[in-house]
């Protein structure tokens, strides 16, 4: 991703491989999450945490196609570079009961 701030080129997220999944991203420390399509957001939320920042996730979780913070002005305003790689991201999953 570059960023529109400071045109710093940076890691971040373009598109999700899997077909299985949603990402979602804390909005206030930018951990990633996923949960499986069809599973309920709401119940993977409630009464549930970041465990990074603590960040309640009802109040802070937003769907992201991209995602990444600028690791220089920490901005979210970003495009796509075009060059693409594949790199591995650690993510939180958010569970459901059945």
């Amino acid at each position: 991703l570059t960023c529109n701030s400071c045109e710093v080129d940076f890691f971040g997220y373009s598109e999700v491989r899997d077909s299985e999944v949603k990402l979602y991203e804390c909005t206030d420390c930018g951990a990633i999450f996923s949960l499986a399509n069809g599973a309920s957001l709401e119940e993977g939320m409630q009464g549930k945490f970041c465990p990074d920042c603590n960040a309640p996730l009802e109040e802070t979780l937003e769907e992201k196609t991209a995602a990444g913070i600028c690791p220089m002005c920490e901005g979210r305003d970003y495009y796509g570079s075009g060059a693409a790689e594949e790199v591995e991201l650690e993510t939180y999953c958010l569970e459901v009961s059945n």
